[in-house]
């Protein structure tokens, strides 16, 4: 019943991100607790609106079974910006999420499609080296002061609590979108420091 009910938060804050972008297409940007509370109402309706029996929510499920932690996060992050003007997760948190979501996304998929003789997918059952490098890493980014590691925290909680529908570690870290996202975000990032390195200099 938990991993049902939280299959509907991303659809909601996706649904909810595409009103607020609509909204600023046509010139009113939705800003404060009234506006979040009549958007948030609205997309909550659309995702239950049922589709061949389905919730319109449920159905992103066969364009991506499960929606990891920190993709969540960083939607969540987005639309609460676009509401209020705040960073749940600033410009380090998301170049250390780009970072490790790449640098996962390129250990895993390849080899879990055949491509070497080790599938690191199985090691996401269970206690294995991958609890270990996860928390390891948390150490490193809390040492540092990096907000990446609150979500990484409660993405290992959400594992605990089986909020997706998956049993494994993998699932609640990372997914194909997080590391399109990801590889994107860092792209972009890549191009503004290669922009304005000949800026700054002129």
């Amino acid at each position: 019943m938990r991993a049902l009910i939280f299959s509907f938060i991303f659809p909601f804050l996706l649904m909810t991100a595409l009103l607020q972008g609509a909204c600023v297409l046509v010139g009113r940007p939705m800003r404060g607790w009234i506006p979040a509370l009549v958007l948030s109402l609205i997309a909550a309706g659309i995702v239950l609106i049922p589709v061949e029996g389905y919730p319109i929510g449920r159905w992103l499920i066969s364009f991506n079974a499960n929606f990891s932690i920190p993709l969540t996060a960083l939607l969540l992050s987005a639309v609460l910006k676009a509401f209020f003007g705040m960073q749940l997760l600033d410009g380090q948190a998301r170049a250390a999420c780009w970072i490790f979501s790449i640098m996962a996304g390129a250990g895993l998929y390849p080899m879990a499609l055949g491509l070497g003789r080790m599938d690191p997918y199985t090691a996401g059952w269970g206690f294995s080296w991958l609890f270990v490098l996860v928390f390891s890493a948390t150490l490193v980014l809390l040492a540092l002061k990096n907000r990446f590691a609150v979500v990484l925290i409660v993405a290992i909680l959400a594992y605990d609590l089986q909020l997706l529908e998956s049993s494994n570690l993998w699932d609640y870290l990372i997914d194909p979108i997080l590391v399109l996202v990801s590889c994107i975000g860092m792209a972009g990032w890549i191009v503004r420091k290669a922009v304005d390195g000949p800026r700054r200099k002129t």
